[in-house]
């Protein structure tokens, strides 16, 4: 048995978009403020006759529109996966940036272990000028994709450090 309205996601569920409720159906037949599962809802469910719908269904109107939908969808998609592709190539870009060169000083080669905090303060100091300059290489990245990709150049940068000042392999996972 057919039920005989349709609320907004049985719609959507047969293909039709908003814009087609909107443009084909128009106006709602009736308000209900209880879903299906006999729920209060907060705001009025929208519902349309289902005999309206499929006589509207019916017609070469719906078939344009819904085509039209389809077509839109398509490029949407094609939109969407050009933006991913060219993020993509923007973080490679940024990843493949060579990082600040690490000026080791001869007189701090082995200092104590407290003392590394003061030379690491230095070098990142040299890494902000650097993430800054080449930031905008970045420019059109989501931002969190944008903060992972600053976030593995700065352990990168972090793993170069402690190498080039001998430092030992187990403080690369302390933060400084």
């Amino acid at each position: 048995m057919t039920a005989p309205f349709l609320s907004l996601q049985d719609l959507e569920a047969r293909g039709w978009s908003r814009t087609m409720i909107r443009t084909l159906l128009g106006a709602h037949d009736q308000e209900q403020m209880t879903n299906k599962l006999g729920q209060r809802m907060n705001q009025p469910a929208r519902l349309y006759r289902t005999a309206r719908v499929m006589e509207l269904e019916a017609t070469e109107a719906f078939a344009r529109a819904q085509e039209r939908a389809r077509a839109h969808a398509v490029g949407m998609l094609k939109a969407k996966q050009t933006r991913q592709a060219w993020q993509t190539e923007l973080v490679a870009r940024y990843e493949a940036l060579p990082l600040p060169e690490i000026q080791v000083r001869p007189l701090v080669m082995n200092l104590r272990p407290s003392t590394d905090q003061t030379v690491w303060h230095f070098h990142l100091q040299r890494f902000s000028r650097w993430q800054t300059q080449y930031d905008a290489t970045l420019t059109g990245v989501p931002t969190v994709a944008r903060r992972a990709t600053q976030s593995r150049m700065l352990q990168r940068y972090r793993e170069a450090v402690d190498q080039a000042y001998g430092w030992p392999e187990e403080r690369n996972t302390q933060k400084r």
